[in-house]
């Protein structure tokens, strides 16, 4: 019989996934002798044996599940008397290292099986699921190299990682009971009360009890309590100063599908490794009045053992974000304490540190059961997983000040970072920087030139000046237009609509109403909408009464401000915007829905970003079909004059705010539309916090691609100001391939 031996090198999410196992029993089912280790490139491979077999090998393995390119030799070697999993071996690190992935289905069946012994131990994990990026502190993904090296496995757990037929052969998280994490519950003053089962057993009865619990997961600490109990949700949001944003919950599917309505598209994602949290539309539901105050509701499923023990205990859990508003997650028991012992009674902790945070993903799926969606929050599940791109290496983007998401590349691929937050805060630049340090040590890259945002007063950008690199600068809106024009590799003419709350522009205004062409490298701001003031500058952002109040100003309907405004300083407002005191000029397309949400009486008062945005779109949700204002075009200028006339002669008319809501955001995609028809575009990007509105997003794109309109958003990066990143790169490209560094 011929024998052939074929050295296969593997690249790509190859660690932690189950790889070496997989590769291990195809190998040894087909007879065949050799290796496989891992490498600082991904995986290495030697096949040996009958021809026939080696060329069955290969083809199965390239028809396998995991995301990875093979490249094969031929070689001369050895006779190997057997297939072998070898040590890793040391080289230049090139691999991609593991997300976070949720609970898979036979775990969860060991953790609710009483004859197992791992009945519910909250840390049970396999090859197929278990933390990941979390837990790692270098490639390649070894035990050595992940916090768990502290957890001497017993000689149980042992003999399962060692052997090739059980599911936890080489899962490095692999523990169990007698030698893996505990649970310890503390109250609010760090005193400890209960350890392992009975901690978990007195967490559940106090979480009965109406109590809030501080929980550490995977990534960080969730706030969790009974979402069906308003009063302790009530007393949540008080603590948490957080009264009207909505709460994600967690739940079992069953539950998930009695609460909103859930698509195949939804359930998938839900039930995904990288389980995020997913933007459902709410069913009338008494129980849940005070977690959502629109009509939807973000919902993820138990992804960590723990999580799937206390949801069997209380059905409908609140699991929001364990920090103090606009912080980072909390992760470290020290930091938890400190930072949440104000909000918590008592905190479920364990002794499995986490490396790396990160908080929860979340996405939002097209109406009407469509696989489409966008990504608002890109974060645990989804990091460190690259983008694919063309960008030069050794570069890192230093993304925005708001919802900041960071990146670097290697090797033709982006990789984005974990959800860090808004800058403004030291907590969170502290974060940010951190992460930057990691993310270099982990891809072992020392990038030569940043690419930062073009305005002067930004941290991110501050934070790569004067430092050793090369910096150039990218807008903030073109940024949002190059980030879908990298993600889907577009080329030839483009019109892009970035529509946001702000962004730094070209002539030193805020801008974010923008229509911008790219062609040949280069963007023109083709047309905009009219500026106006804001009155108290980013106030405006809150006190979004202040925004109607400058547009109705501006366009001579004052007449009405005082019906409208009249319980707000709105004389103080208009004396500002006259003699230009903090009032800077915007043309955004986010203060403009903030504005008309003031108009209509939805909002006036924001105590979240875009609230009076969300709030307007949910009352056009609840109309099924309304026209459209009138509006202008001139010279380039998109003025709303008559969109506020319409507006005001429906309110005086009595028209019901759904109605008028609908009707505006119908104008706005005729805005979109009339200027796709005056620039003759073909193919359209949009992009920008204005497109989280899925009514609007949704609305545009079936207008467009009824006129045979080529149209795309951001999939892969979120289409808010977290995405902006993969722009800049992009962007830093077109500097690098121009034989030039734009500098300020």
């Amino acid at each position: 019989m011929p024998v052939l031996t074929v050295r296969i090198t593997a690249t790509g999410v190859v660690q932690g996934v189950g790889f070496r196992p997989f590769v291990f029993n195809l190998a040894s089912g087909l007879k065949l002798a050799g290796l496989v280790r891992n490498t600082g490139s991904g995986a290495q491979i030697v096949v040996q044996g009958e021809t026939k077999n080696v060329r069955r090998f290969i083809s199965k393995l390239e028809k396998s599940k995991f995301a990875a390119k093979y490249s094969c030799k031929e070689i001369a070697s050895k006779k190997y008397r057997s297939f072998q999993i070898k040590k890793s071996k040391k080289s230049k690190v090139l691999s991609e290292f593991p997300s976070d992935l949720a609970l898979c289905e036979d775990c969860k069946k060991e953790l609710f099986s009483k004859t197992d012994r791992r009945y519910k131990y909250p840390f049970v994990n396999c090859v197929n699921c278990g933390p990941r990026f979390s837990i790692i502190k270098k490639l390649p993904y070894d035990r050595k190299n992940t916090i768990m090296s502290k957890f001497k496995m017993c000689p149980a757990c042992r003999e399962e990682y060692g052997d090739p037929k059980n599911r936890r052969f080489h899962a490095q998280p692999n523990a169990c009971p007698v030698c893996g994490p505990k649970l310890s519950l503390f109250d609010k003053n760090a005193k400890l009360i209960a350890e392992r089962e009975k901690a978990f057993e007195l967490a559940a009865k106090l979480l009965k009890r109406g109590k809030i619990l501080a929980v550490k997961g995977i990534g960080g600490y969730h706030l969790m309590c009974d979402a069906s109990n308003k009063k302790t949700v009530e007393f949540l949001r008080k603590r948490k100063n957080r009264p009207y944003k909505p709460f994600a919950v967690m739940a079992d599917i069953n539950t998930a599908k009695r609460l909103c309505e859930v698509s195949r598209y939804e359930e998938a994602a839900l039930k995904s490794p990288a389980a995020p949290i997913v933007i459902l539309e709410r069913k009338p539901n008494i129980e849940i009045q005070s977690i959502s105050f629109d009509d939807t509701l973000g919902v993820m499923l138990p992804y960590a053992p723990l999580h799937h023990l206390l949801v069997k205990e209380i059905p409908v859990l609140v699991a929001t974000s364990g920090n103090r508003a606009d912080e980072p997650i909390s992760a470290a028991e020290k930091e938890a304490f400190k930072n949440l012992s104000g909000i918590a009674d008592y905190f479920l902790v364990h002794n499995r540190d986490i490396e790396n945070r990160s908080d929860d993903s979340i996405v939002r799926f097209f109406p009407n059961a469509s696989t489409k969606k966008i990504i608002i929050r890109r974060s645990r599940g989804y990091v460190p997983n690259p983008i694919a791109t063309s960008t030069a290496d050794s570069v890192i983007a230093a993304g925005g000040d708001l919802k900041n998401n960071f990146c670097v590349t290697r090797n033709g691929k982006a990789y984005l970072s974990q959800f860090i937050g808004d800058l403004a805060d030291r907590p969170n630049m502290d974060f940010y920087s951190e992460s930057v340090q990691k993310m270099k040590s982990f891809l072992e890259i020392n990038p030569k030139r940043a690419v930062c945002d073009g305005h002067p007063g930004y941290a991110s950008t501050q934070h790569f000046g004067g430092k050793s690199l090369k910096q150039s600068f990218a807008f903030h809106h073109y940024a949002h237009m190059a980030s879908v024009i990298a993600e889907h590799n577009l080329k030839g003419k483009v019109l892009g609509f970035a529509f946001d709350g702000s962004g730094y522009g070209e002539d030193g205004n805020i801008w974010g109403g923008e229509v911008i062409s790219f062609d040949s490298n280069k963007f023109v701001r083709v047309a905009h909408l009219d500026y106006f003031k804001l009155p108290g500058g980013d106030l405006c952002a809150e006190e979004i009464w202040r925004c109607g109040v400058s547009l109705l100003h501006k366009y001579g309907f004052d007449s009405d401000i005082p019906k409208l405004f009249g319980k707000y300083d709105w004389r103080s407002a208009v004396k500002m915007i006259d003699a230009g005191v903090n009032s800077p000029e915007t043309s955004s397309m986010g203060r403009v829905f903030d504005g008309i949400s003031a108009i209509l009486g939805i909002k006036t008062l924001a105590t979240y970003e875009a609230e009076g945005a969300i709030m307007l779109e949910a009352a056009a949700n609840r109309t099924k079909s309304a026209g459209n204002y009138n509006f202008e075009i001139e010279d380039d200028v998109i003025v709303i004059k008559k969109i506020l006339k319409g507006i005001l002669s429906d309110l005086n008319k009595k028209m019901p705010n759904g109605t008028i809501a609908m009707k505006f955001h119908n104008t706005v995609v005729e805005i979109i539309d009339s200027c796709c028809k005056q620039y003759r575009a073909k193919t359209v990007v949009l992009s920008g916090g204005v497109f989280q509105n899925m009514l609007l997003l949704s609305k545009t794109i079936e207008k467009l691609q009824k006129k045979k309109i080529k149209v795309y958003f951001n999939e892969k990066v979120p289409i808010n100001d977290g995405g902006i990143a993969l722009g800049q790169l992009y962007i830093s490209k077109m500097h690098s391939k121009n034989g030039k560094i734009s500098k300020k």
